[in-house]
């Protein structure tokens, strides 16, 4: 790199302009010199100039002021070079949700599971029905879930396996919540789903000659839980 000439910016002028900056850009970040030229000790058209700066050199931009942008070389020392003059990389921040945001979803969602299992309980005691979709007359495990949920104008998927793979999102065990559908199965095969109560229990359509109940998450001779899925 060729030697930098006619450095005079004095020290007190580097920290005046330090602290005295209004732009300290959050959306400029890097900034490359298009082709050599040279820089000023102020943003003006009628500054001396200051130093030299290489094509292709990378700098760090602090300040957006008229047709210059500030940038930082050795010694944090700003110089003002004239924008057209270089490329700059623009760094857009995401948005931060703030905790109370954050609170609030997670207590709206809580309320939605707990509406649905609620809903549910209601119909402790309907019969099982192989192929059932009635709330009325009979229902099978995943007939049960999908009749629930359209209660909320939620669409699922009429077969357990076909909500498994379909519907909503995968959720821990740890961080399971009442609503949530629980599969089971064997050897990756989805083969039954009920709906999560909270404390441990679950509440479904079990099998063929009993009812609608709440029981156990995990029961003997139960097909394992191959996972969790959160419709809302």
């Amino acid at each position: 790199m060729k030697k930098r000439l006619l450095k005079c910016v004095s020290a007190v002028f580097v920290i005046s302009t330090l602290f005295t900056s209004n732009i300290w850009a959050k959306e400029l970040n890097k900034g490359t010199v298009k082709e050599n030229t040279l820089a000023y000790n102020t943003p003006s058209s009628e500054a001396e100039g200051n130093v030299y700066l290489n094509q292709g050199e990378e700098l760090d931009i602090v300040e957006d002021i008229d047709n210059y942008y500030g940038v930082l070389i050795e010694n944090d020392e700003i110089v003002y070079i004239q924008k057209e003059y270089i490329d700059v990389e623009i760094t857009e921040e995401e948005p931060v949700k703030p905790v109370e945001t954050v609170i609030k979803n997670e207590v709206k969602q809580l309320a939605k599971g707990e509406a649905v299992v609620n809903y549910a309980k209601q119909f402790i005691g309907l019969r099982y029905v192989s192929g059932g979709n009635s709330l009325t007359n009979g229902v099978d495990c995943s007939g049960f879930t999908k009749q629930v949920y359209a209660k909320f104008n939620v669409s699922l998927e009429r077969r357990s396996r076909d909500q498994f793979a379909s519907d909503g999102r995968s959720v821990s065990r740890a961080d399971l919540a009442p609503g949530d559908l629980v599969f089971y199965g064997v050897g990756g095969s989805v083969r039954h789903v009920a709906i999560y109560v909270g404390n441990d229990q679950i509440i479904h359509a079990p099998v063929p000659g009993k009812s609608v109940c709440i029981v156990p998450i995990k029961q003997r001779g139960d097909d394992p839980i191959i996972g969790y899925k959160r419709i809302f």
